[in-house]
């Protein structure tokens, strides 16, 4: 598990669950890069309420490597069959697609 800040991330929005949640831009990378945990707040909130929005990778085993996670660029992507976000490196390109959703 490696915890980062990812200025790309914050402030971007997105729906699950029938709520609009916004990422503060802090990513936790899970188990040996697989899943990629993204902490949000409700948007329409003032104080809002907290959670954190699982991605899951879609095309394993290549994945970014935890316990070295070098230079990378995430962005977030909508297409009609979920939200993604698709996290760049120098040789490889991952999709990781939103799936699940924890209350902190």
């Amino acid at each position: 598990m490696t915890e980062t800040h990812v200025q790309e991330l914050e402030g971007e929005r997105v729906r699950y669950n029938g709520d609009a949640w916004e990422f503060t831009g802090t990513i936790d990378v899970k188990r040996n890069g697989e899943v990629i945990h993204v902490e949000a707040r409700k948007a329409e909130r003032v104080r809002g309420d907290k959670a954190t929005l699982r991605f899951t990778l879609q095309n394993p085993p290549a994945s970014i490597n935890p316990g070295n996670l070098g230079d990378f660029g995430v962005e977030l992507q909508r297409r009609e069959d979920g939200q993604y976000l698709v996290v760049s490196r120098t040789h490889a390109t991952n999709r990781y697609r939103l799936d699940n959703m924890n209350y902190t």
